[in-house]
């Protein structure tokens, strides 16, 4: 528990402000754009989910490492769907390549607003304590609705249908000594928005309609993202400029729960199958009982964006099912999250 805490703690000092906020508060997913830039990891989620930030840059997720300046649950994204599917599992650039041909054949869809609908599970914030004398975890839903067209509001609905799950019987006995103290993080908010938001791929800032318009062939896409990734600044990544690898896997991420066309879609499996280092873990149960194959990335050493981040896909339809980021040394995730519904709707509240 303390551990988890201190993994936060670190999570905000990485969001230190550079920007003067502007006066209206928004959502875990809005990011001042410099502020993006510091950090897309799950440290980013986990500190983002924590802190109420004003921005303009809409994040989709976190990932294992991301620029300087981030995410419920019963069965952690990597729990086997069996162990003899585990045996057989195929390498991971056989699973993209799958992946990358079911989404080829996906339909072309549109509509006015991009709705996302994820569960996310981190290590609950004590409202008086720093380093609270139990471990738990806080488990809740936020939708989001983008716009498509310029001036049209988006509207982010978050801190809905929370749970609490204590490690331990004990973990929950200490906290009800303390008074049995909110963990929830607050009743349910909904906020809409008239600030153009926008979408990341490194530092690079891209609205929804841009995102469409992204390379559906493989030689373009990959030859957008290298000249993007050395167009980023290494004083502007923390803890220091990312591998290209890790810069795909981090666009792939935020890219595969968001509004991209099939044929972007597919040609980003594609590049994602050319790097190194991913890993299959074979086929796994998601946090909300879907299977899916999970992918891995290590990220070394022992600082934050450090670690394990996981991506649980379903092959048959390319879907991206959830994200985790496991800590150095840790069994368990830190941070998950499950996309439970994306798709376009042509109203503020609707669902696909």
């Amino acid at each position: 528990m303390k551990d988890d805490q201190e993994l936060l703690a670190r999570a905000l000092r990485v969001l230190a402000q550079r920007e003067e906020p502007t006066p209206a508060p928004v959502p875990a997913l809005v990011r001042r754009g410099r502020r993006a830039r510091r950090i897309r990891t799950a440290t980013r989620a986990a500190a983002g989910a924590l802190l109420a930030s004003a921005a303009a840059v809409v994040i989709l997720g976190g990932t294992g490492i991301g620029p300087a300046g981030a995410p419920p649950s019963t069965l952690p994204a990597g729990t086997p769907a069996s162990s003899e599917g585990a045996r057989q599992a195929l390498d991971a650039r056989s699973v993209l390549l799958a992946a990358a041909e079911s989404a080829g054949h996906g339909p072309a869809a549109a509509g006015r607003y991009w709705h996302v609908r994820a569960r996310t599970t981190q290590p609950v914030r004590h409202p008086q304590a720093k380093n609270p004398p139990f471990s738990a975890r806080l488990t809740n839903t936020q939708d989001t609705w983008y716009a498509a067209r310029r001036g049209a509001p988006s509207r982010a609905v978050t801190r809905q249908d929370p749970k609490v799950t204590f490690a331990s019987a004990e973990d929950e006995a200490r906290w009800r000594r303390l008074g049995s103290p909110d963990l929830s993080g607050g009743k349910p908010s909904s906020s809409d928005y008239d600030m153009q938001l926008h979408f990341l791929i490194g530092s690079h800032r891209y609205t929804l309609r841009q995102l469409l318009e992204l390379p559906a062939d493989e030689e373009k896409l990959a030859s957008l993202l290298r000249r993007l990734f050395d167009e980023e600044k290494a004083g502007d990544w923390w803890p220091g400029k990312p591998t290209f690898t890790a810069y795909v896997w981090a666009t792939a991420q935020d890219l595969l729960s968001g509004p991209i066309s099939p044929g972007t879609r597919s040609s980003l499996y594609r590049v994602l199958a050319e790097q190194p280092a991913i890993r299959s873990l074979g086929e796994v149960t998601d946090p909300l009982g879907r299977t899916g194959v999970a992918l891995a990335l290590t990220t070394p050493g022992s600082g934050e964006g450090a670690g394990e981040s996981r991506l649980v896909v379903d092959v048959t339809t390319a879907r991206l099912l959830a994200y985790e980021l496991r800590p150095p040394g840790r069994s368990e995730p830190l941070i998950q999250t499950a996309y439970e519904e994306t798709g376009w709707v042509d109203r503020l509240g609707a669902r696909p």
